[in-house]
């Protein structure tokens, strides 16, 4: 039954890389875009009012005056083992993959490459009359996230910049293409370094930036021309209780990057996992404070550099059964 209001529920995401910049692909014949599950978008267009005040015109309001169109906004997305392998995609380019022959693919995604577009649909079909905002030339700026102990893996897509926004009341694919969902746990989540699992770990984050770039040119359509990839950098957090293990001490007062990994697994399964490689990171000295009588912890907050042997600051592999993106 078709209704007078939309709701969250009923709301679609069909998204779809681009082969010319700002030009959504044509989805007529089906299978051309993914439908894909997400918790939040926030990705349109906004055209905001401005005021310039003239005098000689009385004290009442003059007309107001429209400012450039901006197309942006975050997306909050499951870090699943299928799907998430198209937003990694969007955030560093065409992964490597390989065939592992037992029925798994190994796809990996390395940072500093030229990132490809994406339309994006935002769809509300069980309006009465139904209504499509396809967002298009959407470049993705980074992502953040958090572990924790418990509950499912999210990842927060920040910072992304589109060129332009068109309504429709038809969808433009009919039949998309679906990933079966299996969702990565926090209870399956590890934090390595120098290829140990680091102990007495209570929470952390991982993010990452395209520092994108709106190339804001004067032009009659209030389109952007592009965004341009900046400097990729790589940040995050560790959180530890204060105790015997000295590893990330050692690692401060060394002075000297280690290599750190933050993944999760799928147990039981063939090898299916999601795993963020850093080479070389830095870690700061923080101070340590007590608090209380209850555990003592510290937070370290670091930061990735490029390895100039491998070529790269952040590898992201994902072993799925996805045979390509």
């Amino acid at each position: 039954m078709a209704k007078q209001r939309a709701l969250g529920a009923d709301a679609t995401l069909l998204c779809a890389f681009e082969t010319v910049y700002g030009t959504a692909p044509d989805g007529s014949g089906g299978g051309v875009y993914s439908k894909l599950s997400f918790k939040s978008t926030a990705v349109g267009a906004e055209q905001p009012l401005g005021t310039d005040a003239l005098l000689g015109q009385g004290r009442n309001a003059q007309d107001p005056f429209y400012e450039p169109v901006t197309v942006n906004g975050d997306i909050v997305v499951p870090v699943d083992l299928r799907a998430f392998g198209f937003w990694l995609k969007g955030l560093f380019g065409a992964p490597v993959t390989t065939d592992n022959e037992d029925g798994t693919y190994s796809h990996v995604f390395t940072s500093g490459g030229v990132l490809p577009s994406l339309s994006v649909e935002t769809g509300f079909p069980a309006l009465t009359v139904p209504v499509f905002n396809m967002v298009s030339g959407l470049k993705l700026g980074g992502f953040q996230i958090d572990m924790s102990r418990s509950g499912p893996v999210n990842a927060t897509l920040n910072n992304n910049i589109a060129q332009g926004e068109t309504t429709a009341a038809t969808s433009e694919d009919a039949a998309p293409a679906e990933y079966e969902l299996q969702r990565f746990s926090q209870g399956s989540g590890s934090i390595k370094l120098g290829g140990s699992q680091l102990a007495s770990v209570t929470a952390g984050s991982i993010s990452f930036s395209n520092n994108l770039e709106a190339v804001e040119t004067i032009r009659s359509d209030n389109k952007i021309d592009g965004a341009d990839e900046g400097e990729a950098t790589a940040t995050g957090s560790v959180t530890l209780r204060y105790a015997s293990d000295a590893t990330v001490r050692d690692a401060v007062a060394a002075q000297t990057p280690v290599a750190m990994e933050f993944g999760w697994a799928i147990p039981g399964s063939e090898g299916y996992a999601l795993t963020f490689s850093l080479p070389r990171v830095f870690l700061p000295k923080p101070k340590q404070s007590i608090d209380g009588p209850g555990g003592i912890s510290a937070q370290y907050n670091w930061q990735a550099a490029n390895d100039p042997d491998d070529d790269y600051m952040l590898r992201a592999t994902l072993v799925n059964d996805v045979e390509s993106y």
